[in-house]
């Protein structure tokens, strides 16, 4: 995967941008030592990877079936699982940024919401 300046992979690599928002979460860290509100679950941290799958593949691909998108979640999902940036999920990205990035209607918002 190749990183730009800013240390993020390279968009618009038709959605297996899984991993470019998995480097947003640890990036988070910082920022949630001083965050207020319920810590995440990784159900949620779950959710968010989904919905960033989702947001990808429908910018990506605006004619993805509901299908293909269900599989390119399950295999984000699996990547996710063996990647110590997203089982951090939970500890590292805050409520507010959580609640600001499950109402984000692109992928490019909801990574601003991670920063």
């Amino acid at each position: 995967m190749s990183l730009n300046s800013a240390g993020f992979a390279a968009r618009r690599d038709a959605v297996p941008r899984s991993t470019s928002w998995l480097l947003l979460v640890s990036l988070a860290t910082p920022i949630t030592s001083s965050a207020c509100g319920k810590p995440l679950t990784q159900e949620e941290c779950g959710r968010l990877l989904d919905h960033y799958v989702e947001l990808l593949l429908r910018s990506d691909r605006p004619d993805a079936s509901a299908e293909e998108i269900a599989r390119l979640q399950v295999d984000a999902r699996a990547k996710a699982a063996r990647d110590p940036a997203f089982a951090s999920c939970a500890s590292e990205v805050s409520r507010s940024q959580y609640d600001c990035a499950m109402s984000a209607s692109d992928a490019d918002r909801l990574e601003q919401c991670l920063l």
